[in-house]
């Protein structure tokens, strides 16, 4: 992978100043200042893994594809199938013709004319290239909601109950929470929940009737180890524009191998049938110290490189995503700067 590159930009979130009212400590992140934590960063995971957890997340872009028929636009341009119903979405990338990954994101269907996308905010600049050239042709309008919209994550196993509303991931509903209208999508990956989508003053009273329910804030830190500990590849650190999809492991839920007609389609499928990816993003425990971005190193030759470290312990361990090259030997040890690194 090449080295990651970080936007200068600093803004704050809609909601910082409510955030800074319950003791957050901040931190940049994607272009954004976000809470890191709001005092007990482990109440937060636990929250998030056995509980109800809130987390900010309106750092991610999001777009709205308007016209007659959108679907129709991104079904010959993103790696994976569109469900026909009107309020079913999907995970997807969007790639180069050689078939690497420019962005992922999220779809989802808002009815027949109009289809909201978010990405991570190192996706942005793609994904607004990529279909704003093929938006005109199909007579669409692409237009970018943030920041007078943003996103609320609710999740963990508690967090269904806690609106009455249960969805599959990538469905979508509007909902109702304190009188503020939203736009709830479904997640299942890194966590179940769903997210909520919407202006700042509808989001705000979301986020107060919720944790007057019992939902816990939970910042950036609990967010990034679940989502680690789960294996999940982020834009921006462990996939860049660099990457197959097959690498970062995204090709059950992002890409469709029946489907044809998208920029890269053939690389994604040769690969799939007939070769086998150099290096492959794996999971692992990590004793001791090293870096995101360190070398792993196996008798002293370099077999991949660590892309994310957990902020926090996972039962008592650090874990890490990174990518391992083909050739190294299961057997025998791995290790990144002063730790010991063991796949799981």
């Amino acid at each position: 992978m090449t080295a990651m590159k970080h936007q200068e930009k600093t803004v704050r979130l809609p909601l910082h100043e409510l955030h800074d009212a319950l003791g957050a400590e901040f931190t940049r992140f994607g272009g954004c200042l976000v809470p890191a934590d709001y005092g007990d960063a482990l109440a937060e995971l636990a929250a998030l893994e056995h509980g109800t957890g809130l987390v900010d997340r309106s750092f991610r872009p999001i777009f709205r594809l308007s016209g007659r028929d959108p679907s129709e636009m991104l079904r010959a341009v993103v790696t994976n199938e569109i469900p026909q119903e009107p309020d079913r979405g999907a995970y997807a990338a969007l790639l180069s013709p050689k078939g690497r990954i420019q962005t992922d994101l999220r779809i989802l269907k808002t009815g027949e004319t109009a289809i909201l996308l978010d990405t991570e905010p190192e996706g942005e600049t793609a994904a607004q290239k990529i279909l704003g050239r093929y938006a005109p042709f199909s007579r669409l309008k692409l237009e970018t909601l943030s920041p007078e919209w943003g996103m609320l994550g609710l999740y963990g196993p508690q967090a269904p109950a806690l609106l009455n509303l249960n969805l599959p991931e990538h469905a979508s509903s509007e909902v109702e929470i304190g009188g503020a209208r939203l736009l709830a999508a479904g997640t299942a990956h890194p966590l179940p929940g769903c997210d909520l989508l919407g202006p700042p003053a509808a989001l705000r009273t979301a986020w107060e009737t919720l944790i007057s329910r019992g939902a816990r804030p939970a910042g950036l830190r609990a967010f990034e180890t679940a989502r680690i500990a789960a294996g999940i590849p982020r834009f921006g650190a462990d996939m860049d524009d660099a990457v197959f999809p097959a690498e970062a492991g995204i090709l059950e839920r992002a890409v469709s191998l029946k489907k044809g007609c998208y920029p890269g389609q053939e690389t994604v499928a040769r690969m799939h049938y007939r070769g086998r990816p150099r290096h492959t993003l794996h999971r692992f425990t990590v004793t001791g110290k090293a870096p995101a971005g360190a070398e792993i190193l196996q008798e002293d030759a370099r077999v991949g490189a660590l892309t994310s470290i957990s902020p926090l312990p996972v039962r008592g361990k650090t874990l890490a995503l990174g990518y391992l090259h083909r050739k190294a030997d299961p057997e025998k040890p791995l290790h990144a700067g002063d730790a010991e690194l063991q796949p799981f």
